[in-house]
């Protein structure tokens, strides 16, 4: 739209400049240069100089008749006053539709008498502008450019302050998006965010809260049936109906344990030493006939909730013993970080078990024969997230599998 308004602007200009002044500006080169040239070669110079869109001439009479001139246009938009002793000039046709001047005719007399006579046969009329156009055009284009950078400025900041407060936001608590600014779009998208969110994590609390709490009532039903067994008289189907409710117990255990998250409850994180932890654990599984193969137990100092990393390691040791075989544990230090790698010789899992291996109640065709809750390695993963560490998992088909939990560490460091 601002091309064409330019353009028009400029076909008015050149149409009010006059006609005959633009052609003063096509022929004044070609009439100095024959009236300072030799008589003799002045016909020759005058083929030289015409071409497609010029037709010079020079002989003894004019082409344009007495009194069609017009001498101040002329000598004020070309060189002609200083060299012709008489101008006429024919304007010509004006072709609006394309721009275009056509037939213009200037005669210019001599010093000696004789005359120039030069006929423009057609020439675009923006062309006598041309540089001009070619920098407003330059010059629009620049300010579109700026507003439009200014404008996406305007728009993409309060986004980025968005996009960096909600990965901020924590994954429990009541944490609000901070005001954002910006366009009234960016702000109400905002809001509905921060609406949106607060539902959602209202929603999920009460889910939480009601299936905590159904698996916190449970354990007490559990705990009166395993005293009543403890009175039967037959001993086979004693420890068969404990075996069971033993497995209950660890079932509502590790949903509650999920439902708790990575704080424990509100445990208060000190500096643990990380293989003394690692230790017990094995401990506790040696008390029960479960023998764990020690490997490198590097000296290493985390910031931890004891009780709740002590149920991390133990998940992973457990699904080492329940699904493989030669359990092993070790713990591995780094310049920034410390490892908690537990394997086993077993089956391994298949690649599409292995993608699907933290999501809560998930257990594959063999791990259903070991039974369990399916909620050990997500715990353990959301365990790890609150100490500020990962949990990752690795499994060949027929060679074992790998937990790797990495934490960072605190005190000094040397190999």
């Amino acid at each position: 739209m601002a091309s064409i308004i330019l353009h028009a602007g400029l076909m008015r200009q050149a149409i009010e400049s006059g006609t005959t002044a633009i052609a003063a500006h096509r022929l004044a080169g070609a009439v100095e240069t024959l009236a300072g040239a030799a008589p003799a070669n002045r016909i020759a110079l005058a083929q030289a100089l015409s071409g497609p869109e010029l037709e010079v001439t020079w002989n003894d009479a004019p082409m344009v008749p007495p009194g069609r001139w017009a001498p101040s246009d002329l000598t004020h938009a070309g060189r002609l006053g200083g060299v012709a002793r008489e101008l006429r000039a024919i304007p010509g046709e004006l072709d609006t539709k394309h721009g275009t001047l056509r037939s213009a005719l200037v005669s210019a007399q001599l010093a000696d008498g004789t005359w120039v006579n030069a006929r423009i046969l057609a020439v675009s009329l923006l062309e006598a502008d041309d540089t001009a156009f070619r920098v407003a055009i330059a010059a629009i284009a620049c300010a579109l450019l700026l507003g439009a950078a200014v404008a996406s400025r305007v728009v993409a900041s309060p986004l980025a302050r968005l996009a960096r407060a909600v990965r901020n936001l924590p994954l429990d608590g009541d944490g609000t998006l901070p005001p954002v600014g910006g366009p009234w779009e960016v702000r109400e998208v905002a809001e509905a965010l921060d609406t949106a969110t607060k539902q959602t994590r209202e929603l999920l609390r009460q889910r939480s809260l009601a299936l905590g709490a159904l698996s916190h009532d449970l354990m007490s039903p559990i705990a009166r049936l395993k005293l009543r067994v403890h009175e039967m008289s037959r001993t086979d189907l004693q420890q068969r109906l404990l075996s069971d409710l033993a497995e209950m117990e660890g079932m509502v255990g590790d949903v509650l344990a999920y439902m708790r998250g990575g704080d424990g409850g509100g445990e208060p994180a000190v500096p643990v030493s990380l293989p003394a932890l690692v230790q017990v654990v094995v401990d506790e599984f040696a008390e029960v006939g479960s023998t764990i193969e020690e490997r490198r137990l590097d000296e290493a100092t985390v910031l931890a909730r004891p009780v709740t990393l002590k149920r991390a390691v133990r998940n992973l040791v457990e699904n080492a013993l329940k699904h493989g075989r030669d359990p092993w544990v070790e713990v591995r230090v780094s310049e920034t970080e410390v490892e908690v790698r537990v394997g086993d010789r077993g089956p391994g899992l298949s690649p599409e078990d292995l993608a699907r291996a933290f999501e809560p109640f998930f257990r594959g065709d063999r791990a259903r024969a070991g039974g369990g809750s399916g909620l050990g390695l997500p715990t353990g993963r959301t365990i790890a997230e609150a100490h500020g560490g990962v949990l990752e998992l690795a499994s060949t088909l027929g060679k074992g599998t790998e937990a790797v939990l990495r934490l960072p560490r605190i005190g000094p460091w040397s190999d």
